[in-house]
């Protein structure tokens, strides 16, 4: 029992870092922000939504307005994932829905895996009503990840033209983290990965200078001026025009 409660607790850090996480999780600082800017947005998306490239659904529980909670991934032969979760899976062409099905739309660290990203961005303008609203984050800097799966980084402009260019309007746009996070965020990755590939012994290893890192780069993010051209993530909020 004791076990188990101790695993999802640190499941739970993984997408919701608090104060267990700033010890144990080598990505804090890039999952602070991304949790934080889902946090803030999730009044925005209500009724019944759909969260493309759902995982185990991590974000849930954020959205107390919403009635309805479907997700879809895409399933890759040979992948480790846990599909318990989810409810359909897309086949890289068509989302499984009607037209028109859903009020809401959530899409959190899944489009540089995509490589035809107006054919999917065409899907979800299909699946969403009309005025319905999409919450989509999409990482800027970040090391390569789940090879040979992750295809592509996009800056604000480029990610703007191709919502807009597939029948959106951009209510909102922000990015996460800042140069200082970034720098801090990237000699943690890079020490985490000289480590042995042994999970347990890394972890062990990893946690003073996830501490360190993890503190510094909070602290000189509150002490130094911000400079954001380099950062974490782009987040757009959007609305279905057409």
């Amino acid at each position: 029992m004791h076990k188990e409660f101790i695993k999802q607790k640190i499941k739970k850090e993984k997408f919701h870092p608090g104060i267990i996480g700033f010890f144990i999780n080598y990505n804090f600082l890039i999952r602070k922000s991304i949790q934080s800017a889902i946090k803030n947005n999730a009044h925005k998306l209500n009724g019944s939504l759909l969260d493309f490239g759902c995982g185990t659904k991590p974000y849930k529980n954020l959205f107390v307005n919403v009635k309805e909670y479907i997700g879809v991934d895409y399933k890759i032969e040979g992948r480790e994932q846990n599909y318990n979760e989810v409810d359909e899976f897309y086949d890289g062409k068509e989302i499984p829905f009607e037209n028109e099905r859903f009020d809401s739309l959530l899409c959190t660290e899944v489009l540089e895996h995509v490589f035809n990203i107006d054919e999917l961005l065409k899907e979800f303008n299909r699946v969403l009503k009309k005025n319905g609203t999409a919450l989509i984050t999409t990482p800027f800097m970040w090391e390569e990840h789940e090879m040979p799966y992750d295809f592509a980084r996009y800056t604000t402009p480029a990610l703007q033209h191709l919502y807009q260019k597939n029948g959106f309007k951009v209510v909102d746009n922000f990015k996460t983290g800042n140069y200082i996070e970034v720098i801090f965020q990237f000699n943690l990755n890079y020490i985490k990965n000289i480590l042995p590939n042994n999970k347990n012994v890394r972890q062990v290893f990893l946690i003073p200078f996830i501490v360190f890192f993890n503190f510094f780069g909070m602290l000189f993010s509150f002490v130094l001026p911000i400079d954001k051209t380099a950062y974490f993530n782009n987040v757009f909020v959007l609305e279905k025009i057409g």
